[in-house]
């Protein structure tokens, strides 16, 4: 077990060794963009941070979150209205998806977004007997007042530790 973590840090230390001396790390970064995922990005970020390369961790993260399409996942500490699409493998294309809305708070809007998607599929694996996947069609800050006209989900305190 001891071998194969070695083998790990030694290979891993060698990944960002070789980003740094070869130049990927100034060429490639800056056209990742969006292509990296929020959690890839802060991953990539985390790797070379704890190899002592701060500055290009701080510039994966910096070029990530500019062009980034779930700006939630970087907002800390809040309430979100996430409006999601349901669609199962009956589902076809043009057609119109069931929307649901649901009000969700985390440490940040990925997490908020995680509780959201936890919540609905929870609730929602009674009505759909074969698999449904969801698909986010919306993010607004807070509760909007317009929500409170029409059906929604509160999931702001679902999961939360007692």
């Amino acid at each position: 077990m001891k071998n194969e973590a070695a083998r790990r840090l030694a290979a891993a230390e060698a990944f960002t060794s070789q980003w740094m001396t070869s130049g990927l790390a100034y060429s490639l970064i800056g056209d990742y963009t969006c292509t990296l995922t929020c959690g890839e990005a802060e991953t990539m970020a985390d790797l070379f941070r704890i190899f002592q390369y701060p500055e290009t961790a701080d510039q994966i993260l910096s070029d990530h979150g500019e062009d980034c399409d779930t700006p939630h996942h970087h907002q800390k500490c809040g309430t979100w209205t996430f409006t999601f699409a349901v669609k199962t493998i009956e589902w076809r294309v043009g057609e119109d998806a069931p929307e649901y809305t649901v009000a969700a708070s985390g440490t940040d809007g990925g997490e908020a977004e995680d509780r959201a998607v936890t919540l609905l599929r929870k609730l929602l694996a009674a009505e759909y007997k074969t698999h449904f996947w969801t698909e986010l069609n919306e993010v607004e800050a807070g509760i909007p007042s317009s929500t409170a006209l029409y059906s929604w989900i509160d999931a702001r305190e679902y999961g939360k530790a007692a």
